[in-house]
């Protein structure tokens, strides 16, 4: 009989709770053994083959491995089993993510009259999830006119790295909570950018990169566009945001 049984240790356990304590090393020491095991739960999502180089759905199942690594505890069963779901969330996300974009690049590329003649198209039908999400895409770019913002610019100026994405949305949430400096924006157009760096300590090259981005989902959460408000709201796989 092993030793592991007769003591009742748990070594991948004991690996788990020396990583929540900071050990740096273990960490990266188990994320290195376990890049089979991403790439086969990431393939097998994806259907096809993934390959470490190159391939942006391996990125994505290797930091959502690296997620369930933090978040996971022993009340959500086995270990495994649970970064398997984490990595397929976050797999579903990025291709909502991207369905959307390519909704919205798609649309910002057609006038309004082609646009409704596409909707007989049924493989354009296909494109687009659903007819709500069109109306709604079709209402935003209304919304977004006001403040000089087209969807192509919207797409190609959002923030690419995760980290500056979350903290976009978090100074967009701050705005869209504060009265006083949303009524600001709506009225000048402009982000309270002085304000903004008083009092969440973020920095100016920071808003001036993600400006647009920030604009625009104020504008979404401040508007009656629940199937973007709801993208918006789980973005990133994060929770909800409490309204």
């Amino acid at each position: 009989m092993s030793l592991t049984l007769l003591t009742g240790a748990n070594p991948f356990a004991e690996r788990l709770k020396r990583i929540k304590e900071g050990d740096k090393r273990e960490r990266e020491m188990l994320i290195e053994e376990y890049m089979p095991f991403v790439i086969k739960a990431v393939s097998s999502k994806t259907n096809r083959y993934i390959e470490r180089e190159n391939s942006e759905e391996f990125m994505i199942g290797l930091e959502a491995f690296d997620e369930a690594i933090e978040k996971y505890n022993s009340d959500k069963g086995g270990f495994l089993n649970f970064a398997i779901m984490v990595i397929n969330s976050r797999i579903t996300d990025h291709y909502r993510k991207n369905r959307i974009r390519s909704n919205i690049t798609l649309m910002s590329e057609l006038s309004d009259v082609e646009c409704c003649s596409l909707m007989e198209d049924t493989s354009v039908n296909d494109c687009i999830e659903t007819m709500e999400l069109q109306i709604e895409l079709q209402e935003l770019k209304r919304g977004l006119e006001g403040f000089g913002i087209t969807f192509n610019e919207l797409v190609e100026e959002s923030p690419k790295h995760r980290d500056t994405r979350i903290q976009a949305l978090h100074i967009a949430h701050y705005i869209y909570q504060n009265e006083r400096l949303k009524e600001q924006l709506m009225r000048s157009k402009r982000l309270p950018n002085t304000d903004l760096v008083r009092e969440l300590h973020v920095s100016r090259k920071l808003l001036n990169r993600s400006r647009k981005f920030i604009i625009a989902t104020v504008v979404i959460l401040n508007s009656q566009l629940e199937v973007i408000k709801n993208y918006i709201y789980c973005m990133e796989g994060g929770e909800p945001y409490d309204l």
